[in-house]
């Protein structure tokens, strides 16, 4: 029998004790009361230091604690960006060259896992916020019992910028595929990530918050799996899947996903690739540029007045 055969007949031996064991670890981790971080967020990054401060600001400002970053192997200014951020202890950055969007997100629980109560999984064009106003951890509060909730996605497209404006993310997209339109999207992905004829964007997808304690291995945008609990969202129900028929609900917790920014931004980004897979072949910006069509349907300032006050109230800053 090959080497290869026989360790993989002894991890399939093994796997009842290590989830046995794995699952009384998490148990006992998940003891903890008090934490240094109550919500922290970890994040991915690759050129995008001109957006990197309103983001920053923007999710202090909503009440997160703290920010696990990793860098891929970025070429601009991001370091000047980061370092008020940096010097007030607000921010840990890796280095993360090429080794991929998934590892990171498992380096992180791996070494976080007992700092931050939660731990959201987010890129640096999704902003996440409650659309009742106030802070993300009081919201938080009422889901202790859950061991990762699921945020869905508004996905806003140009609002008619073909260049990049000079105005922050938040003020500049204002317009969006709908809860309606969201449910009904058909748009055809090329559902094989690896295709170059491949868009992301799905309407019903979104992103996850976690109990890293309870996380045994992330994703994306979920954990592939837990040792202890569920994936819910916040009506404490199983994400949407593909094909399911089910509603979309973000009345309390809410994604905005600035999915293309401006046609100038979405043509950088489609040449830029995948942090996911360094490896995808190019993309088809003609794709790209169809699905960014579908995302400007309403208008939607939910964000705006959050966003007005952490400005107003000096919060903008590190």
């Amino acid at each position: 029998m090959a080497s290869s055969h026989v360790e993989t007949r002894l991890e399939t031996l093994a796997e009842p004790l290590v989830s046995r064991f794995g699952r009384g670890i998490a148990r006992l981790r998940d003891r903890r009361q008090r934490f240094r971080h109550e919500l922290a967020v970890c994040a991915i990054f690759k050129d995008e230091a001109r957006y990197l401060g309103e983001w920053l600001s923007f999710h202090a400002g909503v009440g997160v604690g703290h920010f696990y970053l990793y860098n891929d192997d970025s070429s601009d200014d991001y370091l000047e960006v980061l370092a008020p951020w940096l010097r007030r202890g607000l921010v840990t950055l890796t280095d993360w060259n090429g080794r991929g969007q998934r590892h990171a997100y498992d380096d992180c629980i791996a070494r976080q896992r007992m700092h931050a109560r939660w731990i959201a999984f987010i890129d640096l064009d999704e902003f996440l916020f409650s659309p009742e106003g106030g802070d993300l951890p009081s919201v938080l509060a009422d889901y202790r019992d859950v061991a990762s909730i699921f945020v869905y996605w508004v996905l806003f497209g140009s609002s008619g910028h073909a260049l990049r404006p000079a105005l922050p993310v938040v003020e500049a997209y204002t317009r969006c595929l709908d809860h309606d339109a969201a449910i009904a999207d058909d748009f055809d992905h090329a559902d094989v990530p690896g295709k170059p004829d491949y868009v992301s964007g799905w309407a019903q997808d979104g992103k996850s918050i976690v109990n890293p304690r309870l996380v045994r291995k992330y994703n994306i945008h979920k954990p592939r799996s837990l040792w202890l609990g569920e994936v819910l969202d916040e009506s404490r129900r199983p994400p949407r899947v593909r094909g399911e028929a089910s509603a979309l609900c973000y009345s309390r917790l809410r994604i905005n996903h600035y999915w293309s920014k401006s046609i100038q931004d979405l043509t950088e980004k489609v040449a830029r690739g995948s942090v996911c897979n360094p490896r995808r072949p190019p993309r088809k910006l003609v794709r790209w540029l169809e699905r960014e069509a579908m995302l400007n349907r309403s208008e939607d300032e939910t964000i705006l007045p959050i966003w007005r006050e952490i400005v107003a109230a000096g919060r903008a800053e590190p």
